[in-house]
């Protein structure tokens, strides 16, 4: 690796190092770190005044801002290449030795965590299902093919957030070739591709653009294809990043405060359908990175987040599972609770970490470092070895 802070595929070519003449939009990067930790907010149901602000419970769209940022970093760094023909090969290995070698630790890790909880429920006399949905022994072929997300379960499985990750990579592949038959009209089709995209999610789902298990690669699809083509808007206006430029500050506040405002109002509304759209501009705007918000995204704290936002989107369930696994064993030694019920209006009720509000906030607080000190190692030994093989095998002959 030509540079320490450099993770191919996602800010450099392959083969470019930060001095060719190419950019890092690290603000970007920045976001995506933060997108990260909120989706792993959203997932976290803890007692106190966090979990039921309405944005973290709209902040699931936030895999959609990954989308979008995918689609404009793989657009600035292979778009000509794939549609010259002369880089497809590479490009498949680059992107899947981004994306499986932590999803298949994962899953490994998910695999054993699932037998030994089987083997000690067990011996304990107790009732455990082996394996159920979530954990079939189908489900394991179907994440080890990346196929889990293309309606062939009923529900999530395994290592829940990896579903992206799967329609991703096949969305990968759908680009490469598309680039290399469309050539210079790849914008166009691109288009046609976000068009088809929004009438499909409306036609199958009333909840608009919440699609996971069934019907995800529509999804994918949609935000990519408009992260590609804000990213030739962008290239075709000839702007330099890092530029500053008069009200620069302003529209990146308005920017963060729009999204904000549309994470919070259209989380659970069909008009959710357009958050790529808004992700899109917002992009388009942090792209410059002239104002005062991305210098403060700049700052080394953000700047660690975004290296680590795939270790953290992959391994955050995992860890919330243990904390869940530490807790009702730490209850049952001491006798202290940190665990709640809560009604929901539908008439369900949800097991809440924190038996105080309290709790609840300081239990949030660890969740976040854990998963901040879980993804530094398998950043260290899962992602940077992955892509160090893949950029190997790579190499042309």
């Amino acid at each position: 690796m030509a540079h320490p802070d450099v993770r191919e595929g996602e800010t450099f070519p392959l083969g470019l190092t930060p001095s060719a003449k190419t950019h890092r939009y690290e603000a970007l990067d920045s976001l995506r770190g933060i997108c990260a930790l909120l989706v792993c907010l959203f997932h976290f149901h803890a007692n106190g005044p966090i979990a039921p602000l309405a944005f973290v419970r709209g902040s699931w769209l936030f895999v959609d801002f990954f989308f979008v940022l995918s689609g404009f970093v793989i657009a600035a760094n292979y778009r000509q290449r794939l549609i010259d023909g002369k880089f497809l090969r590479g490009f498949v290995i680059v992107r899947f030795g981004r994306v499986y070698p932590l999803h298949l630790v994962m899953l490994l890790a998910f695999l054993v965590v699932e037998l030994l909880g089987t083997m000690l429920a067990s011996g304990n006399g107790a009732q455990r299902p082996m394996f159920d949905d979530h954990h079939s022994v189908f489900a394991i072929f179907t994440n080890l093919t990346l196929t889990q997300a293309f309606g062939l379960h009923d529900v999530l499985t395994w290592n829940q957030p990896s579903w992206s990750i799967a329609v991703e990579f096949w969305t990968y592949l759908l680009f490469a070739l598309v680039a290399r038959w469309a050539g210079v009209a790849l914008e166009k089709w691109l288009a046609v591709a976000v068009v088809a995209s929004i009438g499909t999610m409306l036609l199958v789902t009333p909840g608009g653009i919440n699609l996971t298990y069934s019907w995800s690669l529509v999804r994918c699809i949609y935000g990519f294809a408009v992260g590609a083509i804000v990213w030739r808007l962008w290239h075709q206006s000839g702007r330099e990043p890092a530029l500053a430029y008069r009200g620069a500050t302003l529209v990146e506040i308005a920017a963060v405060v729009g999204v904000i405002a549309f994470v919070t109002l259209a989380g659970a509304a069909p008009v959710n359908v357009l958050a790529s759209l808004v992700f899109g501009a917002a992009v388009l705007v942090f792209a410059r990175a002239g104002g005062g918000v991305s210098r403060l995204l700049l700052v080394g704290s953000f700047k660690t987040l975004g290296v680590l936002s795939f270790s953290i989107y992959l391994v955050h369930t995992f860890v919330q599972s243990r904390l869940d696994d530490v807790l009702a064993v730490v209850d049952k030694l001491t006798g202290t609770p940190f665990m709640t019920t809560q009604l929901l209006p539908s008439g369900k009720t949800v097991v809440l970490f924190g038996a105080t509000p309290f709790q609840g906030v300081v239990l949030t607080l660890v969740m976040l470092v854990l998963v901040v000190g879980v993804s530094q190692l398998t950043w260290r030994l899962v992602e940077l070895p992955g892509q160090r093989l893949a950029r190997r095998l790579a190499k042309p002959a």
